[in-house]
């Protein structure tokens, strides 16, 4: 069996034997023509068991461990107890095996699991590209992005803005942002977090909002430099990886030269759909010939 992903401009094959943990969602990002040969390949084998091996720990959590064996990472996967019941094992820069064992298969199922464990989030950064922690509306032919940190507000807003301006939710956690010259595109990307919401989009970032909560509705475009601090707090990056943060650090760079950021402090309530409109209108980044067409609320996911 094999899924062939498309994921911004990179093809991600995993392959298995036979079973491959993924749900019917995943085929809205399956890759058709184009590339001959994947950029990342992910082969799926079974094992008894599992144990970390490796000279020099990386990363430890409750949930999973880092070692580094050489020039090599694995990723070992566990219970509370300690128990490993998958691993990711870097085989060579591009490719991966993914070992699941036997005795805890029938617990992995939907793409989400598929792709926490091949921790293939952290390794776009070295295809050009930039995972944000962030919801994402499709709003006029635009995307635009919220990011906070975990239970401030993000699906909120998202929320509002779906019932106000009738836009579309194309993610409600993750939001792989691709460069294409000096302009950034959202695309999509498998994980959803809660919201269980993720469709395949290619479509120019309007503005990133980052939220904060109030009791009145506050914006602020951010200079390029604040909002790189900022926005760096929410891209998901190996820390102990110092290529991978230099990398990022050039395309956050630019990202926040190109892109508007702004820092949003807000109600949780219509207010701030309306209050947030009215800047971004003022900013230029919505217009129209007809400014009756164009009162709020309008717009068309």
């Amino acid at each position: 069996m094999q899924l062939n992903l498309r994921l911004g401009n990179s093809t991600i094959l995993f392959l298995a034997d036979n079973y491959i943990p993924w749900d019917d969602r995943l085929a809205a990002f399956c890759a058709s023509g184009g590339k001959k040969q994947p950029d990342l390949t992910y082969t799926i084998r079974t094992a008894g068991t599992l144990r970390p091996d490796g000279h020099h720990c990386l990363k430890r959590t409750p949930f999973y461990q880092v070692y580094m064996d050489g020039q090599r990472e694995s990723w070992y996967y566990t219970f509370p107890d300690g128990t490993v019941y998958a691993a990711c094992r870097e085989d060579s820069e591009n490719r991966f095996s993914i070992w699941y064992a036997e005795d805890f298969l029938s617990y992995l199922h939907g793409n989400t699991t598929l792709f926490y464990l091949s921790a293939l989030e952290y390794r776009m950064v070295r295809r050009g590209d930039m995972i944000l922690h962030a919801s994402a509306i499709l709003d006029q032919g635009q995307a635009l992005l919220f990011s906070a940190p975990s239970g401030m507000g993000k699906s909120t807003q998202a929320a509002l803005w779906q019932r106000l301006r009738n836009s579309r939710l194309a993610n409600g956690d993750r939001v792989l942002l691709h460069r294409e010259n000096d302009s950034w595109l959202a695309c999509g990307w498998p994980m959803a977090g809660s919201s269980g919401v993720s469709i395949p989009y290619h479509t120019p970032v309007r503005a990133l909002i980052l939220l904060d909560k109030s009791s009145q509705n506050t914006a602020r475009r951010l200079p390029s430099g604040e909002a790189w601090n900022l926005v760096g707090k929410e891209i998901v990056l190996r820390p102990w990886e110092q290529t991978d943060l230099s990398l990022a650090d050039g395309l956050l760079r630019n990202f926040c030269r190109n892109t508007p950021v702004y820092a949003y402090s807000c109600r949780k309530d219509e207010s701030a759909v309306t209050a947030l409109y009215d800047v971004l209108e003022r900013d230029g980044l919505y217009s129209c010939k007809n400014s009756a067409a164009c009162s709020f609320p309008i717009g068309q996911g």
